[in-house]
């Protein structure tokens, strides 16, 4: 009696027609993600055929037929692959997965911000959210911000994924306040935050307030005419002219960095034995100290 092996044919055809699609792909420059999409079911087609095939001629020449277990688990397995990669493509977790492995970094430039009317405008108010702040003096009666961002390009072709303003940054005059609140950057939900530092030009006139959220600040007051604040911050770097009239004040502070500190104070017992945070508070004079730049909260203070 003669013997027919369902499975063997299958599992040959599929190597061939496996390395058919691979190179093929190489000679036209398919893409292989969809080239594999486009190739898994022929497999089950293949098998399917087989047994039909084998069935038919088992039924005409009285012939046994017998499957090839070993080679039908291993054309389940490519086909659960398959399967695989399907899914993949319909939750676009291949599209995301092919941008990141042609994606490139490329540094952009922030959508300019500038205010020229400041008619009425008393203070600023900013809140400087996720990412480092340089912020600094000018004598001109107008507000900038500016910067760059970092982010994954898949193509030199990509528009960049911040266009306006209104992407990074809100904007609003209310009463005699300029307020500035930098928005959380967006991002793809399998791909990093995209990452940025802006610089931020205030009047030495007006009165500012920044609210840093930990992270960096670098102010440079100059030739400051008001009082300015800085809380919360992680690391605050001060820029200080020695021609200035500024008083710098760091309270609750964790590290005195560089810098001539005057009036240190160290709580550390009586603060600890209330729970409160920040141990570490000192001045110093710049001039005539006529303007204060407050640092509160801050885990560390340099002066340069």
């Amino acid at each position: 009696m003669r013997m027919w092996r369902v499975g063997s044919f299958s599992m040959g055809a599929a190597l061939l027609l496996l390395g058919l699609f691979l190179l093929l792909t190489q000679v036209f420059q398919w893409d292989p993600g969809y080239v594999l999409l486009s190739w898994w079911p022929t497999l089950l087609i293949i098998l399917g055929l087989e047994i039909l095939l084998y069935l038919r001629i088992a039924k005409k020449e009285n012939a046994a037929v017998q499957y090839d277990f070993i080679s039908i688990i291993f054309i389940g397995l490519i086909g659960t692959a398959g399967v695989a990669m399907v899914l993949a493509h319909s939750t676009g977790i291949l599209a995301v997965a092919e941008q990141v492995m042609k994606a490139e970094v490329r540094t952009e430039n922030l959508p300019k911000y500038e205010e020229t009317s400041l008619a009425g405008v008393k203070r600023i108010v900013v809140d400087s959210w996720s990412y480092p702040l340089n912020i600094e003096g000018t004598q001109e009666q107008h507000v900038s911000l500016f910067g760059t961002y970092e982010e994954e390009k898949a193509s030199e072709t990509s528009s960049p994924s911040l266009k306006e303003v209104s992407d990074y940054a809100l904007v609003e005059k209310k009463g005699d306040t300029l307020f500035i609140k930098m928005k959380e950057l967006p991002y793809h939900r399998f791909s990093e935050h995209l990452t940025a530092e802006a610089t931020l030009l205030v009047p030495t006139g007006m009165k500012l307030e920044v609210d840093a959220k930990n992270h960096m600040i670098k102010a440079s007051p100059r030739q400051i005419e008001n009082d300015w604040k800085i809380e919360g911050a992680g690391v605050v770097e001060v820029k200080a002219e020695k021609s200035a009239n500024m008083n710098i004040s760091v309270q609750n502070s964790h590290n005195l960095g560089q810098g001539d500190w005057e009036n240190v104070q160290d709580k550390s017992n009586e603060r600890e034995n209330r729970g409160e945070y920040g141990p570490l508070s000192a001045t110093m004079t710049i001039g005539n100290g006529a303007h204060t730049l407050t640092i509160v909260g801050a885990d560390a203070v340099n002066v340069h």
